[in-house]
């Protein structure tokens, strides 16, 4: 009994905090929602020059380069993943690097057995 009349006895409305938790939570969100935009923003930022997915003659350069970037990320201890699907030309070359390699593998492959 002495628990319940000491809690009634402690309870009071102070409307002057009672909104503080909702504009905290309002307050969170919108830094959340500018985070966000920041993000976005930042994607867009970097997929502006956008190169159609053909064969070209930068394929090679463009290996070359995303081979090496992914090499720095792993070393930072980075995923590379998020980098590779930035963009669709990352995404090309990367696919069109894997099968190079296997391709390369499996030939060596051959030439091991064959001797």
């Amino acid at each position: 009994m002495s628990q319940l009349k000491r809690l009634e006895g402690d309870v009071k409305f102070n409307p002057t905090t009672f909104n503080n938790r909702f504009v905290a939570a309002d307050v969170l969100a919108k830094q959340e929602q500018e985070q966000e935009q920041e993000q976005k923003d930042i994607k867009i930022i970097n997929n502006v020059e956008e190169i159609p997915l053909t064969m070209t003659d930068d394929l090679g350069i463009d290996m070359k380069n995303l081979f090496f970037k992914i090499l720095e990320l792993l070393a930072d201890s980075q995923n590379p993943i998020p980098y590779i699907m930035n963009s669709s030309r990352n995404q090309f070359v990367f696919a069109v690097m894997i099968i190079s390699v296997g391709g390369l593998l499996m030939f060596f492959s051959n030439l091991m057995i064959s001797n």
